[in-house]
């Protein structure tokens, strides 16, 4: 009953084998490499894929799975079985690292902007319009009274 935990990380390649697969078998034959992948390489007998990580590979439908995924495989030892976890490694990119992104906005900051741009943009446009109508009820109030 030792329970023992190896953590590695991999880049697995699909593309070399998917470009001669069918495009209507891709995304399955990528989740198929994926487990083989790992029990070759962590000597695994059982391959648990979190729901993240199939997300991602099914993201773009059953022909255009990504051409490589990064992942960590986390390798339980229970009872005997080896069992691994494979989990989806995100990315980041560290600002201070890369001083030619620094007058760069990144995709949450732009969201976030936008919004306060486009809340701005709605209050000047109310006012806007309710100037024009209030403009147009006194041209007409005139043309009555002559």
């Amino acid at each position: 009953m030792s329970q023992e935990a190896i953590e590695s990380i991999f880049t697995i390649p699909f593309y070399p084998k998917l470009n001669k697969t069918a495009p209507y078998k891709r995304t399955p034959k990528a989740v198929r490499m994926l487990k083989a992948f790992i029990i070759k390489h962590t000597k695994a007998d059982f391959v648990v894929i979190t729901n993240e990580l199939n997300e991602f590979l099914w993201e773009r439908g059953i022909r255009k799975p990504p051409r490589k995924v990064k992942v960590r495989a986390i390798v339980e030892t229970i009872e005997e079985e080896k069992i691994a976890t494979i989990e989806l490694i995100h990315e980041k990119v560290d600002i201070s690292a890369r001083p030619d992104l620094e007058g760069i906005s990144l995709p949450g900051e732009l969201e976030e902007e936008d919004e306060e741009d486009e809340e701005e943009d709605d209050s000047s446009i109310s006012e806007e319009l309710l100037e024009e109508a209030v403009t147009e009820e006194q041209e007409e109030e005139k043309e009555k009274e002559k």
